[in-house]
């Protein structure tokens, strides 16, 4: 049977690894290999404006390099094929891959390019995205549009990219509380976000009597001056294992989203499923790839009119059975389909395939 490394992108799974091994039983023999995106300096830099984006990045691809280094240095090394559900790690160990002229078969998912505002940074991350995806097997997105996408984007890669759908645990161990006195709606993320639009409807709600905060967790980077003068609370430096009981004490969950091709907000709207909460979501082809009317509410993306109305109306018959029905049926969808094993075992079944 075939050995295939999985370079997990966080510490928690390992009280998982029996069953993780079980499961795939019969399709690889499976090992795993144990990263995390986030350290004690990640968590410093996110709250800090202006300089702390930069220092972030910087902290994760050193932290990412060093792993990539580890894997190199390993028993591992020899493992003919590498799945990477890390893309950071991944990336740097490609380009290792390229350097040092190793034969691995590399799988990376979770593959996303986003345009920089300065052309030399993202003209640099171009040319180095290239490099070392050249000696990648198996690129997977997250968006069925998004292969379309990036084929027409880096044309040297186009047989390379996979479609796979996410899934991912929320099960930490050392769970930080999120404690605040009021009720509240929840935002927050980072990548392909549109806050402006949230930030105006709840100017547009609090025209009226709206009894409920607006909280969105996020970083500096991603808030304008324009946003910061809105009626919203934005919170810096929330942790991975802190997001969930961001999201469990929070009454509704909306999630903003830029109308491109491109995947983003899976993991913030598949943890409020797993939280069973309402979720008001832009109406995208990214989102539509995972739930339906069924499962989440959904706004015309980029109207903030629509999104006040749908905010107010879930607001108003928050626990009337139509709205606790759209919760239930999120929780069970993710129950069934996007736990982290779910998605490994599809991808592993197209490595192999």
């Amino acid at each position: 049977m075939k050995k295939i490394l999985i370079v997990l992108d966080s510490l928690e799974y390992k009280k998982e690894e029996v069953n993780l091994k079980k499961y795939l039983d019969g399709q690889c023999h499976a090992l795993f290999f144990y990263s995390k995106y986030e350290n004690c300096l990640t968590e410093l830099f996110q709250r800090t404006k202006y300089v702390g984006a930069f220092l972030t990045h910087l902290t994760y691809w050193a932290l990412s390099l060093s792993y990539a280094f580890k894997i190199l240095v390993s028993k591992y090394s020899k493992v003919e094929s590498i799945v990477f559900i890390n893309p950071i790690v991944g990336i740097f160990f490609a380009s290792l891959k390229r350097l040092f002229r190793l034969r691995q078969n590399i799988s990376i998912a979770g593959f996303l390019f986003e345009n920089k505002r300065n052309y030399f940074y993202h003209k640099l991350r171009f040319l180095f995205v290239v490099f070392c995806y050249r000696e990648v097997d198996n690129i997977f997105v997250y968006g069925e549009d998004e292969v379309v996408h990036y084929q027409d984007l880096f044309p040297s890669l186009k047989n390379k990219f996979r479609y796979i759908r996410y899934g991912r645990d929320f099960d930490y161990q050392n769970k930080k509380d999120f404690i605040y006195g009021l009720n509240y709606i929840a935002s927050g993320g980072r990548s392909n976000r549109d806050y402006i639009t949230l930030c105006k409807a709840i100017q547009l709600l609090n025209q009226k009597t709206f009894l409920f905060d607006c909280l969105i967790a996020t970083r500096p980077e991603c808030v304008t001056f324009e946003m910061e003068k809105m009626p919203v609370k934005f919170q810096y430096g929330i942790s991975l294992n802190q997001f969930g009981s961001f999201l469990e004490h929070s009454s509704l969950f909306v999630l903003p989203l830029l109308n491109v091709n491109l995947s983003a907000g899976h993991m913030a709207m598949m943890e409020a499923m797993a939280n069973g909460k309402p979720i008001i979501v832009a109406d995208i082809p990214a989102i539509r790839d995972y739930v339906s009317d069924n499962e989440v509410i959904f706004y015309r993306a980029g109207d903030y009119h629509d999104l006040a109305d749908k905010i107010a109306t879930t607001i108003e018959y928050l626990y009337s059975p139509r709205i606790r029905q759209i919760a239930e049926n999120g929780k069970l969808l993710y129950n069934n389909e996007y736990s982290f094993k779910a998605m490994i075992k599809r991808i592993i079944t197209k490595v192999i395939n």
